[in-house]
């Protein structure tokens, strides 16, 4: 059976509401609206049929108000302001069977009270339930303050009525009780049934992430043990190698293959020391500190690992940060962006130039790493200049190397930016920005 109709009143009200309750609050609202339509159009029908004037007219005018209200919920009344008013009006029933007329006082005003004290509880919480239970049972103290006897036996409803219009009262009253329990329970039930649904789906969840954990730690040990593991077996020999070779090279000059081999170990132990820092720091999961620090010494100890294979590429370093110039950062992990742009630029590089040089503005500091090498590719210009760490997959890594996605990672834990953008004559100038 399609009921849909009953709903047409508040269609607004539930277009606009999305907490459970609430909508069971107008579902509410409407239903008992309808039932009362229903309901006054007995009474009317059995009053006349008795001849009781007095309730005709009062029924009445009381359905022309209910029509009123229903338009006005039509037209968008909010539902609580809706509530409010539908309590007053069975308030002023029960001042109106009291006051109005003689032997007002029977089950059927009493059930008002009942119904006021649920709908204010139900549709308005404790507060307005609190205060329309006390407002409701005011006129009834008044009633007895007033002289009126209200007897041991207290009438189902009012006196010279026939009893199908008392079974109407009394049972509007109970299947308005009725749809307040129903739909509020139902409404009651239905949340806890979904976070009932909710809790288990998060203790799932929460199991799978403990065991998620357990393998990511028992993968972190096995990893720092992994990182020791190399640092030990990898980083020593090759500092040997790199020794060895450097004594040979200074041994014979002339001979190339030992100078290529010597220039090769140099660069690859170092390289191999700068990524294990930069991965133990990782791995270490500290938190960044910062002391003051000089840029032209760190620049010049940069510039000093790659030296020899600066003179064979036949590049030349020149650094132009000035001499006293401090900067509050992290010694390691700029050392570590230096280190990469610094090796970037002399490997691309060949007979040119390789600058540091800073710029100091008002908000920030610039450290700039310029070279005259062939430039870089647009692409990677507007990656490097993005806020993506990882480049994206129409970049080839092997264009750029690993050395870039390190800066990118390590500027964001110093608090820099970086700016790639193409040198002034030849090549590309890249800018460590710091904020001050």
């Amino acid at each position: 059976m399609n009921l849909s109709f009953i709903d047409w009143p508040v269609q607004k009200q539930l277009t606009e509401e999305k907490n459970v309750l609430n909508i069971a609050r107008i579902k509410v609202l409407s239903s008992s609206l309808h039932l009362r339509l229903v309901s006054n159009a007995l009474l009317l029908a059995l009053y006349v049929a008795e001849n009781h004037t007095f309730q005709v007219k009062r029924v009445g005018f009381l359905t022309g108000v209910v029509v009123l209200y229903y338009f006005a919920l039509r037209l968008g009344l909010n539902w609580r302001k809706a509530i409010h008013i539908a309590i007053l009006i069975f308030v002023l029933i029960i001042w109106s069977n009291l006051f109005l007329y003689e032997d007002g006082f029977h089950v059927v005003t009493l059930q008002y009270v009942v119904i006021i004290s649920i709908y204010g509880f139900y549709g308005l919480g404790s507060k307005w339930g609190t205060f329309y239970s006390l407002f409701a049972i005011l006129p009834f103290f008044l009633y007895m303050y007033l002289g009126h006897e209200l007897g041991t036996a207290i009438p189902w409803g009012p006196l010279g009525v026939s009893k199908m219009t008392i079974a109407v009262l009394l049972l509007h009253n109970f299947f308005f009780l009725f749809l307040i329990n129903y739909y509020f329970f139902n409404s009651f039930y239905s949340t806890i049934s979904a976070l009932d649904a909710r809790t288990m789906e998060l203790t799932s969840s929460l199991a799978f992430q403990e065991e998620s954990q357990k393998k990511l730690e028992s993968e972190f040990k096995h990893q720092k043990l992994l990182l020791a593991s190399i640092s030990h077996d990898i980083k020593s020999p090759l500092r040997f190698l790199m020794a060895t070779t450097g004594r040979l090279a200074k041994s014979n000059p002339d001979l190339p293959t030992i100078r290529a081999i010597s220039q090769s170990s140099y660069r690859l132990y170092h390289f191999m020391k700068n990524l294990l820092e930069y991965t133990q720091f990782r791995y270490r999961n500290t938190r960044v500190t910062f002391n003051y620090l000089d840029v032209h010494e760190l620049v010049d100890q940069k510039f000093a690992i790659f030296m020899a294979e600066a003179e064979s590429s036949g590049n030349k370093f020149l650094n132009t940060v000035p001499q006293g110039v401090i900067l509050k950062n992290n010694v390691q992990l700029l050392s570590i962006v230096l280190h990469n742009l610094i090796d970037n630029a002399n490997k691309v590089t060949s007979k040119g130039l390789i600058e540091v040089t800073h710029k100091d503005f008002r908000d920030e500091v610039h450290l700039i790493i310029k070279d005259t090498g062939p430039g870089m590719d647009p692409a990677i210009i507007s990656w490097v200049n993005s806020s993506e760490k990882v480049p994206g997959a129409e970049l080839d890594p092997e264009s750029f190397g690993m050395g870039l996605v390190i800066v990118k990672e390590v500027s964001a834990l110093i608090n820099a930016r970086l700016l790639a953008e193409p040198n002034e004559k030849q090549g590309v100038a890249i800018s460590v920005i710091f904020k001050k």
